[in-house]
Parts: C-alpha cells; sequence; structure tokens
C-alpha cells in the first residue's frame, strides 16, 4: 500500500500553557447536591477558538477520593451564550491527580469561534474534576471526520452509565447490548466504562469491546481500563477510536471481562461518531 504523506503542521489550541501546575486545565464543579449537574464551566473561550478542528482530546482527572464511591458522567459543550450538547455523558468517575485519568478522543469537526464548555455531575458533591481539552486542526486531517457524537446505553442516573456485569477471572468476555439499532450512519466507535457504587475497589485489568450485529457480534475494538485499591480507575487505553463504519439500525454491544473478581458494580456507554 502507498502512503501519500499529509504536509503542513497540526496546530492545537488547548487551555493549558507551558508553566508547569499541580492544577493542570480547567476546574469544573460537580454539585452541592448528589448526581445533580455542576456549573456550566468553559474550557476554550470563543475568541481563543481561532481555529476550524478536526479533533478534540478531553483528559478528565480529579473526580475521585479513597475509600469514597464516586461515578461520575460529563457534558462537553459547544456554543455561547445558548450552549449545544456536542459530548453527553462522558465516563469519569474515580480519577485522581497523578494517578488516574479518563483519556479520549473524537475525530469530530469543531468550528472557529465556538466555546467549549462542560458540566459535571458525581455521586460526590462539590467535587472539582481537572480537565485538559485540545483541539486539533491545521493541516489535513488523516482519517474521516464527522459532525457529531452519539451516546448509547441506558443510564441508571445522572452519574453512572448502563449497568455492565464483567465475565470475572479472565474468562471470556460477557456481553451486554447498549442498543437494538443505532440511529445514524456512524464510522468511529469509543468506550467508557468505570467501576459504581464502591467505596472498596480492587487492583484489577478490565478489558471492553464494542461489538456489531446480532447473534454474532463482530468485535471492532478492545480498550484497557484499570483500577487499583485506592479506589483509582481510568481508561481507556488507547483513546484513539476503532474506525468502521456501521450503518443505521445496528445492534451495540459492550464485551466486558475482569482479570479478578468484580466489584460492586461497573457501568458502560458508547460513543458513535457520525
Amino acid at each position: 500500500m502507498l502512503w501519500t504523506p499529509q504536509k503542513g503542521r497540526t496546530k492545537v489550541v488547548s487551555n493549558i500553557g507551558i508553566v508547569g501546575t499541580a492544577t493542570p486545565g480547567t476546574g469544573v464543579p460537580s454539585n452541592a447536591t448528589t448526581l445533580l449537574d455542576g456549573a456550566v464551566t468553559e474550557l476554550i473561550s470563543a475568541a481563543n477558538n481561532n481555529q476550524d478542528s478536526w479533533g478534540i482530546s478531553l483528559y478528565i482527572t480529579s473526580t475521585g477520593a479513597s475509600a469514597a464511591a464516586a461515578e461520575a458522567c460529563m457534558d462537553i459543550l459547544i456554543g455561547g451564550a445558548t450552549d449545544d450538547v456536542l459530548i453527553s455523558a462522558l465516563i469519569c468517575g474515580y480519577g485522581v491527580m497523578g494517578k488516574a485519568w479518563w483519556n479520549y478522543f473524537f475525530p469530530i469537526h469543531i468550528p472557529q469561534g465556538k466555546r467549549i464548555a462542560a458540566t459535571h455531575a458525581n455521586v460526590r458533591t462539590s467535587v472539582t474534576a481537572r480537565v485538559i481539552c485540545h483541539l486539533y486542526g491545521g493541516s489535513p486531517p488523516p482519517f474521516r471526520v464527522g459532525r457529531k457524537v452519539t451516546t448509547y446505553g441506558t443510564q441508571v442516573n445522572n452519574a453512572r452509565g448502563q449497568a455492565v456485569v464483567p465475565t470475572a477471572s479472565g474468562g471470556a468476555a460477557s456481553v451486554t447490548q447498549m442498543t437494538a439499532s443505532t440511529t445514524e450512519d456512524h464510522f468511529a466507535f469509543l468506550p467508557g466504562f468505570q467501576v459504581e457504587t464502591d467505596s472498596t475497589a480492587q487492583a484489577l485489568g478490565l478489558n471492553i469491546g464494542i461489538g456489531v450485529g446480532a447473534a454474532t457480534e463482530d468485535r471492532i475494538g478492545t480498550w484497557t481500563f484499570t483500577s487499583t485499591a485506592s479506589e483509582e480507575f481510568g481508561g481507556p487505553v488507547p483513546n484513539m477510536p476503532a474506525f468502521q463504519d456501521v450503518p443505521a439500525g445496528s445492534r451495540l454491544t459492550m464485551l466486558a471481562s475482569n482479570s479478578g473478581t468484580n466489584d460492586s458494580a461497573y457501568g458502560g456507554l458508547i460513543y458513535a461518531c457520525s
């Protein structure tokens, strides 16, 4: 196969600078009432968003605490005075600065001059998550670029995903249907997955896959999520989505296998670009 190199420079707009800090990015608070969305918080202003971008990456931490249940979800917003939801219910619980991060990348178009903001729901109250946001543009993208992200799965509540029970002790992955029929054609997919309701989590490794189709799933990707005995959880690794054309009306499933004994509960969601 002949690879044609793309020329030019990838330009990045972000909410971090070159000065070192123990609190990188932007602080996004949860509500003083459990499970409610916290205040809408600007990550990148309209003025600073000075380019059309073909991708967005999000790194989220500081949502968790030792010996505490800390499931959480974050909405990424775009607009200004009136924000639209760009990405809904990004799973991000149990994050700990320097130890456990959530890492997501989505190949979608971010127009110049639109601000990017976030809001955060957590089972814990008055928690300030740290969020790093990068917008990538400049040189031509090396892949297809979409216009939106659709979230699949039925959430248990505002801070949790759909209930998923992994196969324990390294067994063949369990299968959980996230939707019987996708609403649009999609081309790129990432999972979100977290331990939930547990204040005594274990040190575990979980492999999470996305399946497409009925009866026998076509596994289009696998990602790793890890936890520690100090209630630190993060992923997905890698943060690059699986690129595959999947038509509207397709069944999506989450495949889950755990290295050891399951914790109290887990939840997952699938994010699909179109």
